[in-house]
Order: C-alpha cells, then structure tokens, then sequence
C-alpha cells in the first residue's frame, strides 16, 4: 500500500507543474498599453523605458534618477504631467491566459529614489491592480506617501507600501534600489488584466518599475513542441547498396518544461549506412509531466550507380548447312558478365536479339543491362561468321585425326597452318598451329575441326570422350 501511494503522489507531482503568465521585462513596449504615450522634454519631466532610452523618439531626460539593481530595460518617470500628460497614468495587461491555473503569484520590482527631504505628496501613488474574467478590478499591492516633513504633513515624504489600502504608507519603505514585492492572485478564471496606475507630479517626484512576473500552478495536458530535420535525399556511396548518412536530432520547447528530454524512436541512428530507399526516423519529446509528442522525416539513399557490362572478345563462329548463323543469348550462356552495387537481376537488351540469323561476315552485337534503380550500361563486340565447310564435302580426304575419338592429345597426320576447333554451333573454342592438341579440356560430345594445310581446308569430325 505504501508504494501505491508513493507512485501515485509521484504521478501527481509529475503532472502539475508551473506555468508563466507573465514576463514583463520593459526591455520594449510590445507587451502592454499606455494611456499616454511615453515622452520627454530632455530634462526632469519624462515617462518611458530608462536604459534602452524609449521615450517616443523624444530626448533622453538628463535628470534621469540613479536606480540600482534593475537588469537591462526599466519602466520610469518623473513629473508626469509636466509635457500635459492627464493623470493618473495607466499600463494595462490584457488577456492573459490563465485557464486550468491555480495559485496564481505576482512578483515585480520597485523603486523611488529618495531625495533629502523625501518629494512624494500624500497624493502620489503607485497602485497595481487586477481583474478576472472582467470581473471588476481588486487590489494587488499600492505604494502611498508617508513620512511627511512638509506642507502641513502632506508634502516632503516618502513612498512605504499600503498594506490595507487606506490610502496612507504603513509598510515597507521604498528607496533608489529595486526591491521585489511578491503577492498572491486571489481567485481562479480563464482571463486575468493587470493594470498599474501611477501618479507622480512634481520634480522629482518619480518611480521606476521592473519585472512584472505572474506564476500559477496547473494539470500539464499540454505536449511539447517538437521539430524534425528536413528530409534528406542522398546517393549511394560508390560500390555499396546504401550511404553513411549523418542528421542532427530534433528539436522540442514546451510551455512549462524547459527542457523536455527528446529520444529518437524509430529509425537508423545518425552515421549509420542507410539502405537505398526510403527509411523513416522518428523523435519523440516527452515533457516532465508525461506528454509526449513525435515527429518524422525520411532519408532517401538513391542508387545512382550504373552496373558493370563486360563483354567477351571477339567471337569466331561458323555458318550452318545453310550458310548462316543463330545469334545465342549471350548474356543467358554467360559470356556477357553484369555486375551491380545493389541488383542480381536485370532487365537486358541484346541487339541483335537472340536467335537472329546473320551470313558471312561481321556483325556487331550490342549489349545493354538496366538495373532496378533505371541505371543502364552497355557494351558491344563483333561476332565473325566464317564459311561453312561440310564433313561430306572434304577436298583433302587424306587428312585424318587420330585418335577418334579422342580424351587428350590429338594428332593431325600431316604438316598443319591452323586448326581450329568449333562446336557443332559453331562457337570456335581453340585454335592451334601445331598438328597435335590436346581436347581434355573439352567437355565430351562432337566438335568440328577445321584443318588448313599448304593444300587446301578441310572439316573433320571428331568425338571427345
């Protein structure tokens, strides 16, 4: 039981996290809405942001107040109806989300640089306020004058916190350094405006604010943002079926975590080979909450590589009875060799085609091999047609070979020029000058043997056994 209620405080934990509201830094104004534009006549009358100097394109204020501890960009000002700004002044915040958000906090910082004798009136005030869903504004924290020298008691003082909102500083006391105030947000809604109001009218009296953050708690149901690498498309690598491909991982932010874990889930690692084709990879970003999102993008290995055709040397044959001969299959009876990166497979073309008919003479044949990838290369040889000579039609008939038939050596039994040695198809397979050769390389069947001597040519039969 003790461990059901640790996992489940575990998953309750990991599901509710932190989530910002606001972030106002005053680096710009993009984020908020001013009654009056910001302005400044170069000297002590001015209301804009001090540091990154935007005071409406007007002079940077030489009487600018020596805050210290603000980070970059501050909202200031100074005299506030002095250039005929209508008072209060108002910076509103509207329409921040605030939906599922419990808890919700408010932290800023403040500042009033203190002259002696103190310059805040019993009528200067600081005030911040806010609504939820435009139910009517409610008090967040106000800034009112105390510690009056002057004037009856209403003049020369300072500007202390109104901690019950009577109007009158009762609380902590604000000086020239920024000092962060932190209050609770009561209530809970969809829409939360934020509003502060500020009245300053005399040389120096002034203000200055910074880092206006809302924090609540709430159930994370939302995923995280996650982005893949653009598809990659790349050739193969020379000689290999597939490229060593390389890819960053993806990206992820969140809206509460940040630094959701991103794991890639699918796929070949990065500086794998890629198989050619297409390979999908897959990421996922999973927040601390539990949500998870996924992306994918593919990587395409292209075979862009042509297959090696090599083709035999030239081929001597012999016509028929006919007087011509059948072009074979060259690639079929493996005298034309195809080798390829990635097929075992291929779509041939012979020209001319098997089975074609050619006479006396030389033709070319050419070959030609496309892969599956569409990748094609050829190569070409000449076929020499010789005459035929028939066993039955011997001139020299003097002429024999022994023995016949025959498993080693055969002798011719007269002075030779050539012999040559065909199959009954008329592929020449030796050729020799000698009247002796040796037939034990021949599988066993009949050959013809064309024999030219000083004489004349004749055709012999012979069996090899």
């Amino acid at each position: 039981m003790n461990k059901f209620y640790t996992l489940f405080f575990a998953l309750l934990i990991a599901t509710v996290s932190s989530a910002q509201v606001l972030n106002e830094t005053f680096d710009d104004n993009s984020g908020f809405v001013t009654s009056t534009p910001f302005f400044s006549d170069g000297a002590g009358d001015f209301f804009g942001l001090a540091v990154v100097e935007d005071f409406n394109g007007e002079p940077v204020p030489t009487q600018l107040k020596a805050y210290t501890g603000f980070t970059d960009g501050f909202l200031t000002g100074m005299d506030l109806d002095g250039e005929g700004a209508a008072l209060p002044i108002i910076i509103d915040w509207t329409g921040l989300d605030i939906d599922g958000l419990t808890d919700l906090m408010f932290s800023g910082e403040f500042a009033e640089f203190f002259d002696t004798p103190g310059d805040i009136d019993d009528l200067d005030f600081i005030r911040i306020d806010y609504q939820i869903d435009g139910g009517g504004y409610q008090n967040l924290i106000w800034f009112e004058g105390a510690d009056f020298t002057g004037g009856g008691g209403t003049a020369n003082g300072n500007f202390r916190e109104d901690t019950d909102f009577d109007g009158e500083g009762d609380g902590a006391l604000l000086t020239d350094a920024a000092q962060v105030f932190t209050k609770t947000i009561t209530g809970t809604g969809a829409v939360l405006d934020l509003r502060l109001t500020v009245s300053v009218d005399s040389g120096d009296e002034d203000f200055a604010v910074d880092t206006f953050v809302i924090t609540g708690t709430g159930t994370d149901t939302t995923a995280p943002v996650i982005t893949c690498p653009t598809d990659i498309e790349q050739d193969n690598d020379a000689g290999v079926c597939g490229a060593i491909v390389t890819f960053d991982p993806a990206t992820a932010t969140d809206d509460t975590d940040p630094n959701p874990v991103v794991v890639q889930t699918a796929g070949l690692a990065s500086g794998s080979e890629f198989p050619v084709g297409v390979t999908t990879i897959e990421f996922t970003a999973t927040d601390a909450a539990g949500n998870s999102s996924t992306c994918t993008f593919t990587i395409t290995v292209v075979d862009a590589e042509t297959p090696e055709v090599v083709c035999p040397p030239t081929q001597t044959v012999m016509v028929d009875s006919n007087d011509m001969y059948e072009l074979p299959d060259y690639v079929g009876d493996g005298l034309v060799t195809i080798t390829d990166n990635c097929a075992t497979t291929f779509t041939t073309l012979q020209i001319p085609a098997a089975g074609t008919m050619v006479g006396v003479g030389t033709t070319n044949v050419i070959i030609e091999a496309t892969d599956d990838a569409g990748n094609t290369a050829g190569c070409n040889f000449d076929v020499v047609v010789e005459p035929f000579l028939g066993v039955n039609d011997i001139a020299l008939s003097q002429i024999t070979l022994y023995p016949n038939p025959a498993k080693s050596t055969v002798t011719i039994n007269t002075t030779v020029e050539n012999i040559v040695v065909y199959s009954v198809a008329g592929q020449k397979l030796m050729e020799t000058s000698s009247n002796n050769f040796d037939v034990s390389s021949l599988a066993n069947g009949i050959y013809l043997v064309k024999i030219t001597t000083a004489e004349g040519t004749a055709v012999k039969q012979l069996s090899v056994q």
